[in-house]
């Protein structure tokens, strides 16, 4: 993570994946050809129609959510893609948290114990994203966690 990000096809295909590879677009500043500024957006959609992007939309670190056209961007600072626990715009970070903690519940839920490697996967992606301390004092078994990583499991 902390990979830069080099115009909008790159923050289409993370945003597009974010599922599968975890982590948000966040930029230090963006500028608008209107002049305002706003700290710590992080990109949460991009709209293209055949191979024309023409719409972005964000959330500033105020939590303004704002959907804009590409050509009214005048500038953006330090585009780069980060784990939601490294994020600087604690608005979306909490948001995202708390709805990767949800997710996590529900697929744990869903799981029933069972501990698939696909599972595994996907629990271990979304802990890494949001921080082991963000899980603490939820209610998700992390015992069935640890337990699956010690055992080996051999097929003759």
């Amino acid at each position: 993570m902390d990979n830069p990000i080099h115009g909008l096809q790159d923050m289409y295909t993370v945003i597009s994946n974010e599922r599968k590879i975890g982590g948000v677009i966040e930029a230090d500043e963006i500028k608008l050809r209107s002049g305002e500024t706003f700290q710590s957006p992080v990109f949460t959609n991009i709209d293209y129609s055949g191979s024309t992007f023409y719409t972005v939309s964000f959330i500033s670190d105020k939590g303004t959510t704002m959907l804009i056209h590409v050509n009214d961007i005048s500038t953006i600072k330090s585009l780069a893609h980060k784990r939601v626990q490294n994020i600087n715009n604690q608005y979306y970070k909490e948001m995202k948290t708390k709805e990767k903690i949800n997710y996590l519940k529900r697929l744990c839920k869903a799981d029933q114990g069972a501990c698939t490697k696909p599972f595994m996967e996907e629990v271990n992606r979304i802990i890494e994203d949001i921080g082991s301390k963000s899980i603490q004092g939820e209610d998700i078994s992390i015992g069935i966690f640890k337990k699956a990583e010690n055992n080996v499991f051999k097929i003759a």
